[in-house]
C-alpha cells in the first residue's frame, strides 16, 4: 500500500518513528524504463512533509519502485533516492506550489541561487 496525506508512517529520525504525512511532492507520472537486469522499471521519487509532536516539519526524500524482482508491484525503496537535476527540479516545483517551504527558507534559497547565478 502506498502512504498518502494523513497517513502515519514510521521512518526513524532523531529517535522518533511515528510521523503524520502532511503533504507529498511528486512527479506527474513515475519514470519508466527497461533495464537489462531489472526488467521493466517504474521509479516514483517523492518529497514528503512529515510532522510529529516534536517537529512541525521534516522533509523525507523517498521513492517507490517496481521491477522484475517486485513482480511489477510498487514497493517502498530502501535507500536514498537517486535524482537527475530535472527530476529534482520537478519535485521542488511541486513542493513550492503546495507551499511546503517557509517564506524564510525560500528567501534564503533565492539569495543562494542569485549568488550562484551572478
Amino acid at each position: 500500500m502506498r502512504a498518502g496525506v494523513g497517513d502515519t508512517v514510521h521512518p526513524w529520525y532523531k529517535g522518533i518513528h511515528e510521523w503524520q504525512i502532511e503533504a507529498i511532492g511528486k512527479l506527474p507520472q513515475p519514470i519508466e524504463y527497461v533495464d537489462s537486469v531489472q526488467g521493466n522499471v517504474s521509479y516514483d521519487p517523492k518529497i514528503v512533509w512529515l510532522k510529529c509532536s516534536e517537529h512541525s516539519k521534516v522533509l523525507w526524500f523517498t521513492y517507490w519502485i517496481s521491477t522484475k524482482k517486485t513482480e511489477g508491484k510498487m514497493k517502498w525503496g530502501q535507500g536514498a533516492p537517486m535524482l537527475e537535476e530535472d527530476v529534482l527540479l520537478t519535485l521542488l516545483k511541486d513542493v513550492i506550489r503546495q507551499n511546503l517551504f517557509s517564506k524564510n527558507f525560500l528567501r534564503e534559497l533565492a539569495s543562494q541561487l542569485d549568488g550562484a547565478l551572478n
